[in-house]
């Protein structure tokens, strides 16, 4: 399994209370890649880091093999508007959600400059992905979960672009995780982001988990563009 290199960032809240991002994921959520806990100094920090795609074990997010019926199919491709409903899984918790990349949205260096990755952000340009995520069925089971390290932004070329791993706030991209007393039929929204080179771009993104038929190692994402 190909490693997946991220750029880890901590980002110190001045409020006494913390909370984890995933990916720029919400709340107080378990997180699958294990992040740690936010600084609660006022000063901000930042580290790259190598991560593979294994699965850990609480927080870990599997997909199984897709249900027949509405669920789209490995490998579907979309616009951006336009709903996928798939299966999504983490830790113990399991249900059916619709997801919506509403659009990709390009930010400027500058964005980064709160994160102070220094030379690691050189030639680098930030660019958020925006979703728009649905609860169909077992939604009451996702609540304070986080979908975003299965969305993936990739670049023109189909690769994978350079993802960001905040804990602490961002205000450019915050990302959200299902909200307490998610519900079937309710929505909330949340915001995943990613690098590319000057050169290039983030053109596509994809709901890739880990593991399963939407995996983008083994499996057929949904892919929006």
């Amino acid at each position: 399994m190909t490693p997946r290199k991220k750029v880890s960032v901590l980002t110190a809240l001045l409020a006494a209370s913390t909370f984890a991002l995933a990916a720029c994921g919400g709340d107080d959520e378990p997180d699958r890649k294990g992040s740690d806990p936010a600084s609660t100094e006022a000063t901000t920090e930042a580290s790259t880091e190598t991560t593979t795609d294994a699965p850990t074990d609480a927080g870990t997010e599997t997909t199984e093999a897709a249900p027949a019926g509405d669920v789209a199919a490995p490998g579907t491709a979309l616009a951006f508007g336009q709903p996928a409903v798939v299966p999504f899984s983490s830790g113990d918790a399991s249900g059916t959600v619709s997801v919506t990349v509403t659009g990709i949205t390009k930010g400027a260096a500058a964005d980064l400059a709160p994160l102070k990755l220094g030379d690691r952000a050189k030639g680098f340009v930030p660019y958020y992905i925006k979703l728009d995520v649905t609860g169909v069925s077992g939604s009451a089971e996702l609540s304070s979960y986080s979908i975003n390290e299965s969305i993936e932004g990739t670049l023109p070329d189909g690769t994978e672009a350079q993802n960001i791993s905040i804990i602490g706030t961002f205000a450019p991209c915050d990302g959200e995780s299902f909200p307490s007393g998610f519900a079937d039929g309710q929505t909330f929204s949340t915001c995943v982001p990613y690098l590319a080179q000057e050169s290039s771009s983030v053109s596509s993104a994809r709901f890739a988990p880990n593991d399963g038929p939407y995996s983008s190692f083994d499996g057929k994402p949904v892919v929006w563009k």
